[in-house]
């Protein structure tokens, strides 16, 4: 028997996976290190690609959430960029109540420049709006009867 991730319900299939998402960046946000790199320019450059990373994620989830129908069309895919925005934003207002953290307007041009690159890819790359919808899990029918 195959399941498919479709059969989920919505709020678990495109709901939680944001809220986990936004909890594990605001969890990685309240810590006073991440990593430490010995060479400065290392250390921003990973900084830098991992804000890029975790926000072009963000607006991804921002995305499947708000396109239950997985529409591509500008007023949904800039929605999930304008929110995924503020939550950056939103990110660097709780990092200046950090210890050890630092709150910069660059770091927010990083996330919505992730942002934007996934909105533009949602736009442009087809597996980006069917994965993981197409995707199918081999289950085995007794698990599925509950024996």
């Amino acid at each position: 028997m195959l399941f498919r991730l479709e059969q989920l319900p919505r709020w678990l299939r495109d709901v939680m996976p944001l809220v986990l998402w936004m909890a594990l960046i605001f969890a990685l946000s309240s810590q006073p290190v991440l990593v430490t790199i010995g060479d400065e320019t290392d250390e921003k450059l990973f900084y830098k690609t991992a804000h890029m990373l975790a926000f072009a994620m963000l607006a991804w989830l921002w995305w499947r959430a708000l396109a239950p129908q997985r529409q591509s069309g500008w007023s949904i895919l800039l929605t999930a960029f304008a929110l995924t925005t503020l939550y950056g934003v939103s990110d660097e207002i709780h990092q200046l109540f950090v210890p050890g953290r630092h709150s910069r307007l660059a770091d927010i041009f990083f996330d919505a420049g992730g942002a934007l690159a996934m909105i533009l890819l949602i736009r442009r790359v087809k597996w980006l709006r069917t994965w993981p919808d197409s995707l199918r899990l081999p289950f085995n029918e007794g698990l599925k009867r509950g024996t």
